[in-house]
C-alpha cells in the first residue's frame, strides 16, 4: 500500500505570492509522489487574519486588547451592544476567493497529468475553534493553565452561546461551494481546541466528562458537512501560533479517547469515517521514539485512515522511526505521512526541508505490514 504524502497546507508569508504558484510549490515538491491533495490556505497564521479584520466589521468591539504576538497577546471581541449576531457578521467571507482557486487548479491540472485525480484542499477551521478565538482570546496562555479560564468564564459563556451562529455562517459557505465544486475540492477541519481540550481534560482526569461533549459537537459538524455532500479529512493539532503549541502530549492517549467517541457518534448516524492526520510532533518539537507514547493507538477503531503527524525535517531517520512505531502501534499501514501542522510560521528553507522529508518518509519501506 502506497502511504500518501500530506499537506497540511499553510506556507510561509513569502511563499505565498499566487494561487497557482502555492498550488505548483507543493505539487514540485511532492517529486512525483502521491498526494492526498493539494493544498491552497489563504493565511500563512491560520486564522489570524481572520481575527484582525473582524475589527473591522460593525459587529464586534475590542474587549481585550491583543496583537497575536504570542498566544498572552490574543485578542477578545465582543457583540456591539443591541447588534444580534448574524452569519455574516463572522462569515469567513471565502466564496469567491475559492472560486479562483478553483479555477487556477483546474489550470494546473491540465499541465500536470499526475493530479488529475487529485482535489484542491482548502482548510475549514471547526466552528467552536472560531468561536473560542473570536470571543475568548483572553482565557489563553501557554499550557492552558485553569487561572485564566476560570477569570474570564463570561467570554467563554458568550463564545459557546454564539456557537450556532458561527456553525451556520461555516455551513452557508461550504454549502455554496460544495454546490459549484463538490467533486474538486476537499474541507480540511481543522480542530485545535478539540485536541488541546482532550489533553487537558487527561491531566484534569476529566476525559470522562468532556471527551463526549467535545465529540458530540465535532461529530455534528461532521455529520452536517457529510448531510451537504462535502468531502472532508480531520486534522487535530496541539496548537502552533509562532510555531509553538500550547501544550505538549505525554501520549495519543487523549487524541485516541476523542476519535472513539466520534467514530462511534459518526457510525450510530451512518456517517463514513473521514481520513484523520493525527499529529505525533508538536510545536518545534519531533516526534517522540518512546513506543509508549504510540500504544494507544491500538484501542483505536479500524475503520480510521490515519495521516502519521510524524515528520520533522531535522531527522528524517527518526520520522521514518516514528512511522514504523506509529504503524506498529495502529496495526495498520499509515493511509499518508505529515508533518504535525502547517508550515506557515516556518523559514523558506524549513517549509521545503519539511516538505522533502514527508516524502521521503512516505517513501520509507519500513516493513512492518505487507501488502
Amino acid at each position: 500500500m502506497t502511504r500518501y504524502a500530506h499537506f497540511v497546507g499553510s506556507l510561509p508569508e513569502a511563499l505565498m505570492t499566487s494561487d497557482r504558484d502555492v498550488m505548483k510549490w507543493f505539487a514540485d515538491q511532492s517529486d512525483g509522489w502521491p498526494l492526498t491533495a493539494v493544498p491552497r490556505d489563504l493565511d500563512s497564521g491560520w486564522v489570524v487574519a481572520y481575527l484582525r479584520a473582524l475589527e473591522a466589521r460593525n459587529a464586534f468591539d475590542v474587549i481585550r486588547a491583543g496583537d497575536y504576538a504570542d498566544y498572552s497577546d490574543m485578542r477578545s471581541y465582543g457583540v456591539q451592544a443591541g447588534h444580534v449576531l448574524e452569519p455574516r457578521d463572522v462569515a469567513m467571507g471565502r466564496v469567491e476567493r475559492i472560486t479562483a482557486i478553483v479555477s487556477e487548479f483546474e489550470s494546473l491540472q491540465r499541465s500536470r497529468p499526475e493530479l488529475a485525480d487529485k482535489r484542491v484542499q482548502i482548510s475549514q477551521p471547526n466552528p467552536l475553534d472560531l468561536a473560542l478565538f473570536v470571543f475568548a482570546g483572553a482565557a489563553v496562555s501557554p499550557g492552558l493553565p485553569m487561572g485564566p479560564a476560570v477569570r474570564n468564564l463570561g467570554v467563554l459563556v458568550t463564545a459557546l452561546r454564539h456557537l450556532p451562529v458561527f456553525t451556520d455562517a461555516v455551513l452557508q459557505e461550504m454549502s455554496e461551494v460544495t454546490a459549484r465544486y463538490g467533486d474538486r475540492v476537499v474541507w480540511q477541519v481543522e480542530s485545535p481546541i478539540a485536541t488541546l481540550g482532550m489533553v487537558k481534560a487527561e491531566r484534569l482526569r476529566a476525559q470522562w466528562a468532556l471527551g463526549p461533549l467535545l465529540a458530540r459537537q465535532l461529530g455534528g459538524f461532521l455529520v452536517r458537512t457529510h448531510e451537504i455532500g462535502a468531502a472532508t479529512t480531520l486534522h487535530l493539532c496541539y496548537g502552533d501560533h509562532k510555531h509553538k503549541n500550547l501544550l505538549t502530549p505525554r501520549g495519543l492517549a487523549p487524541a485516541v479517547h476523542l476519535l472513539g467517541h466520534l467514530s462511534r457518534l459518526l457510525r450510530k448516524r451512518a456517517v463514513p469515517l473521514p481520513v484523520v492526520h493525527v499529529p505525533c510532533a508538536y510545536g518545534a518539537d519531533p516526534a517522540p521514539l518512546d513506543p509508549a507514547f504510540y500504544r494507544p493507538l491500538q484501542r483505536l477503531d479500524p475503520g480510521w485512515q490515519l495521516i502519521a503527524g510524524v515528520v520533522s525535517p531535522d531527522d528524517v531517520d527518526d520520522s521514518i522511526r516514528a512511522l514504523t512505531l506509529f504503524e506498529q502501534a495502529s496495526g495498520r499501514t499509515a493511509h499518508g505521512v505529515a508533518t504535525a501542522c502547517g508550515l506557515g510560521r516556518r523559514t523558506i528553507e524549513d517549509a521545503r526541508a519539511a516538505a522533502a522529508a514527508t516524502v521521503t518518509t512516505a517513501r520509507a519501506d519500513v516493513g512492518v505490514f505487507a501488502d
